[in-house]
């Protein structure tokens, strides 16, 4: 090779790897982004919650019952409820937890709120006490909200009222995708079976 064909080839390379690098870099910096922008979008919906929550309902999350769901945001699993509540293994966890947080607040062995494992048991225990809301009425903080989600009169999930704001209604509940979360819904949704009202 010549000495120009040298240069030429030299030159050729050290391009090559410079494009490489900025692939690199490049793809490196999207990655980053990506996982900022799941990162920010997350703790956004999280404060805007929140936010809605404090600022129409100052009160929402101030109750004794309410703040010890809340402390068990993000359980994974639910193994502390459903071993307390005597289950050698993984049970369907959602009433488990529930029944947990009243046992906290003494409301069990007070009776004015059932133990129960089976979501239908804590709704007819609330029914047979008169303390029972069907779904499409404006629950209070406080209470259990019950859910059908196909709709058939089998009652298949259970959590805890923390705020009402406006027409929605939210939620702190266990065995969410395996999780404690917080979550929402309209007043009018039709997956809402029915409230059980807790007589303090």
């Amino acid at each position: 090779m010549t000495d120009a064909e040298i240069k030429k080839e030299i030159r050729r390379r050290r391009n090559k790897k410079a494009r490489q690098r900025r692939f690199i870099i490049i793809g490196v910096v999207a990655i980053v982004a990506i996982i900022c922008g799941v990162l920010l979008g997350n703790k956004i919906a999280t404060n805007k919650y929140r936010s809605e929550v404090a600022i129409k309902n100052p009160v929402a999350e101030d109750t004794p019952l309410i703040n010890e769901a809340m402390g068990q945001i993000g359980n994974e699993g639910g193994e502390k409820f459903w071993k307390w509540f005597g289950f050698g293994s993984r049970q369907d966890w959602c009433a488990c937890f529930v029944s947990w947080a009243l046992d906290s607040q003494n409301y069990i062995d007070e009776g004015i709120a059932p133990s129960f494992a089976m979501v239908k048991d804590g709704a007819n225990w609330f029914k047979d006490k008169d303390q029972w809301k069907d779904g499409g009425s404006t629950p209070a903080p406080n209470d259990l909200i019950f859910f059908d989600w196909e709709g058939d009169g089998v009652l298949d999930h259970v959590g805890i009222v923390t705020a009402v704001v406006d027409d929605k209604v939210f939620t702190i509940e266990g065995n969410s995708s395996d999780r404690c979360r917080q979550k929402r819904y309209t007043v009018s949704d039709p997956v809402i079976a029915g409230y059980g009202r807790i007589a303090l």
